[in-house]
C-alpha cells in the first residue's frame, strides 16, 4: 500500500464526517432548556396526586439509620386536620398548620430511614369537622445503605440525627 492510498482514505473519511479533518474539539453535547426544568424538580420534595384522597410525596434519596425532619405543603379541603400519632412507627407528624393560602396544610414530620432500598410509608390526615374527609400521604424514599454514598438532600428536608449502629466495633461488649 502506498502513502497516496492512505491519504486518500483519510480524505474520504474526513469528507464523510462533514469535512472536519479529524478535529474533535467541535463535538459538543447540546441539551434542551426543558432538561433544566426537570433538574429543578429534583431539588424539592415532590407532591403529586396518586388517587382520590391520596398524595404521593417523593422524598428522593436518604441514608439508612438517619432521622430527617421533612417540611412540605399539600393542597386539600380538610379544614382543621388531625392525625393518629401511632399510625406509623417510622413517620411521626409533628404539625399540620393551615397553609397561607388556606387551601391546604403545611406539614412537618419526622422520617426515620430504617431500611435500605425503596421505603414507602403511609400516614393519614383527617378533618376535625367532617370524619368522612381524609387524605392519605404515601411517603416514598430511596434509602442508601452504609458506605453507598451521601445523598443530596432536597429542599425542605433536614437531617436531625444519625441513629446508632448495632454492628459498631466501639461496643463495650467484651465477649465470652
Amino acid at each position: 500500500m502506498s502513502s497516496d492510498n492512505n491519504s486518500n482514505d483519510i480524505d474520504m473519511m474526513n469528507d464523510a464526517n462533514g469535512g472536519q479533518h479529524g478535529h474533535h474539539h467541535d463535538l459538543h453535547a447540546h441539551f434542551k432548556e426543558e432538561d433544566d426544568v426537570l433538574d429543578a424538580h429534583d431539588s424539592i420534595v415532590l407532591v403529586e396526586q396518586c388517587g382520590e384522597n391520596c398524595l404521593n410525596v417523593r422524598l428522593g434519596f436518604l441514608q439508612v439509620r438517619h432521622v430527617y425532619e421533612i417540611m412540605f405543603t399539600v393542597e386539600d379541603q380538610l379544614g382543621e386536620a388531625t392525625f393518629d400519632p401511632l399510625e406509623n412507627l417510622n413517620v411521626k407528624i409533628e404539625s399540620t398548620n393551615l397553609s397561607a393560602s388556606g387551601q391546604g396544610h403545611d406539614i412537618v414530620l419526622v422520617f426515620n430511614a430504617v431500611k435500605e432500598k425503596l421505603m414507602t410509608e403511609t400516614v393519614t390526615l383527617r378533618s376535625c369537622q367532617d370524619d368522612s374527609k381524609m387524605l392519605k400521604l404515601v411517603l416514598c424514599a430511596r434509602v442508601l445503605g452504609k458506605g453507598k454514598g451521601t445523598p443530596a438532600i432536597k429542599k425542605g428536608i433536614r437531617l436531625l440525627r444519625i441513629e446508632g449502629d448495632e454492628e459498631s466495633e466501639a461496643s463495650d461488649w467484651q465477649g465470652f
